[in-house]
């Protein structure tokens, strides 16, 4: 059954940003560019200022953040599309190399990024909201609507603040994680066996799902909009209580026989397999998710550990 989620770990800006989103950060970049430069007093602005220099300063860093954080996507799906032709030549019998830059003993989780693209993202909100405080607690020209309104989005500050601690906090203390493939790749209908290290020596609940990721627009006109959603397809959970000891925990699941529920990460919309592991201990919970490497049967595939 088709269902919403909440996704932390995200894949479609692998290859669905590219050369259009990187011309449509560099506006971004240059104003911002300029403007935080000249407002925290590193050249000099160009005509009067109406506003405090460092007011003008985070405005034009909150533009820069934009730019780059759109920049950045469009870098990326720029080099994966480039990547998947050139592996494309090399693995003409292997079209999973040309989906994903996939190894196949294993892969690590996205610990660092997490937090990393949280700091950004709270940086790019804070930047944005110090014009407004200004402008409605310090200016002495700021209604009360405005002050309402910069006091509701502290408190969203406030939230991304002590998430991105969060993530931080989870990433000292866990640091990264491994998920070694028994064979590669996996096709629809096979026994999807994996051992996750390290061995935490703590239950962990496993949630094997279908995921599906696309754009989706609402309203019409000056009123519509465009957003990213995340759809489970196929989801199956079990919990495990690992061997005391052991260096990895063993995780066995059962592929559905569906011929559709293979993956296409360079597809519109994205479709993916992940693997979710969760567990709950003491202070901050562990979290974290692994995208696996099923597609469908081909004349020639490779296989090891069997």
């Amino acid at each position: 059954m088709k269902q919403r989620i909440n996704k932390t770990d995200t894949r479609i800006q692998a290859t669905a940003y590219g050369w259009t989103a990187i011309l449509m950060g560099l506006p971004f970049l240059s104003f911002g560019g300029y403007f935080s430069l000249a407002g925290f007093g590193f050249i000099p602005l160009a005509g009067k200022a109406n506003a405090p220099l460092w007011v003008i300063g985070c405005v034009g860093l909150a533009f820069f953040l934009a730019g780059a954080m759109v920049g950045i996507n469009g870098v990326r799906g720029v080099y994966n599309q480039h990547r998947a032709k050139r592996v494309g030549a090399l693995h003409i019998h292997e079209p999973w190399f040309q989906d994903y830059p996939w190894e196949s003993t294993g892969i690590h989780d996205q610990a660092s990024s997490r937090w990393l693209h949280s700091v950004l993202g709270t940086a790019l909100l804070a930047t944005f909201l110090a014009p407004f405080h200004w402008w409605g607690f310090l200016s002495d020209q700021g209604p009360f609507m405005v002050k309402a309104i910069v006091v509701i989005f502290d408190l969203v500050l406030v939230y991304a603040l002590w998430r991105t601690l969060r993530q931080i906090v989870q990433f000292l203390k866990y640091g990264y994680s491994r998920l070694r493939f028994r064979r590669f790749p996996y096709h629809p209908g096979d026994e999807l066996a994996v051992d996750f290290s390290p061995n935490r020596g703590v239950e962990v609940s496993a949630t094997l799902r279908f995921v599906e990721e696309c754009f989706e627009r609402s309203g019409s006109g000056d009123d519509e909009t465009v957003q990213q959603v995340s759809y489970s397809l196929h989801s199956e959970k079990k919990m495990i209580a690992p061997s005391p000891g052991a260096p990895s925990i063993p995780i066995v699941f059962q592929l559905p026989e569906d011929p559709a529920f293979v993956n296409g990460l360079s597809d519109t919309p994205v479709r993916y397999w992940e693997l979710v592991l969760e567990a709950d201990v003491p202070g901050i919970d562990f979290r974290t998710t692994f995208p696996l490497p099923v597609y469908a049967h081909q004349d020639i595939s490779s296989a090891f550990g069997e």
